[in-house]
């Protein structure tokens, strides 16, 4: 028995390591038109501070693509170049609204038995945006869906989580806080939650789904699939 509850133990502490691994994306939610926005790319343990160095991005995950969605709905691959613990890249927005940052990535190599497909999002704002109404990248299968792109301190904005074209509802979620609080409110029926900042600061959103169809990527064969999807927005 007690070889058992040892062994649970161990395997719980492992997929817990693998939950809380995750790609974000980190930039100011507004900008201005004709001023270059800088843009970074983290993997790691966003809840205890502790992004990994680039150099040791595990599989494939250096080969991600970041998507810029602009507002009238155009979209361009940007460039990243390496730093020491995040890639980099700047844009320039040349129009009013709402530029979408995402990227949609399948891990190549299986981790616990299990295949893993990350996402992130991040929205920049520029000029009067009051509302998101840029469609997202086919690919994003696992999504954050505000419905305003900029948050103020002390205002209530309603948002949605979309996981495979459904609503995910009545799902748990985590939101960190820039002082590291951490909650884990529940989306309703809908697929909605409420979220209501109440310091300045920068806030990371993550949500996790399971998928147990088993398959086979290139010559492995995986029992279950993992989605983890994240949204990082600056309240000012």
């Amino acid at each position: 028995m007690k070889k058992i509850s040892l062994l649970m133990m161990l395997l719980t502490l492992s997929i817990s390591s693998v939950f809380a691994h995750a790609l974000w994306i980190e930039t100011a939610s507004v900008g201005k038109k004709g001023q270059a926005q800088e843009v970074k790319v983290f993997f790691g343990e966003y809840e205890g501070k502790e992004p990994d160095s680039a150099k040791k991005w595990f599989s494939n995950l250096k080969e991600f693509s970041l998507v810029l969605t602009a507002p009238d709905g155009s979209k361009k691959v940007l460039k990243t170049t390496p730093a020491v613990l995040c890639y980099k890249t700047t844009f320039t927005p040349e129009q009013d609204g709402t530029y979408i940052l995402s990227i949609v990535h399948e891990v190549k190599d299986i981790y616990e038995s299990a295949k893993i497909e990350y996402y992130a999002f991040a929205n920049v704002a520029i000029g009067n945006a009051p509302k998101v109404n840029v469609a997202l990248p086919a690919n994003a299968l696992f999504s954050f869906r505000p419905e305003q792109p900029v948050l103020k301190t002390g205002t209530a904005i309603t948002h949605s989580i979309v996981y495979n074209k459904a609503p995910f509802a009545e799902q748990k979620l985590s939101i960190i806080h820039p002082d590291n609080k951490k909650e884990e409110p529940k989306t309703d029926a809908k697929g909605k939650f409420v979220f209501k900042p109440e310091q300045k600061g920068n806030y990371f959103l993550e949500a996790f789904a399971e998928d147990k169809t088993p398959g086979k990527l290139g010559e492995k064969t995986y029992d279950k699939v993992w989605h983890v999807s994240t949204y990082f927005i600056a309240v000012n």
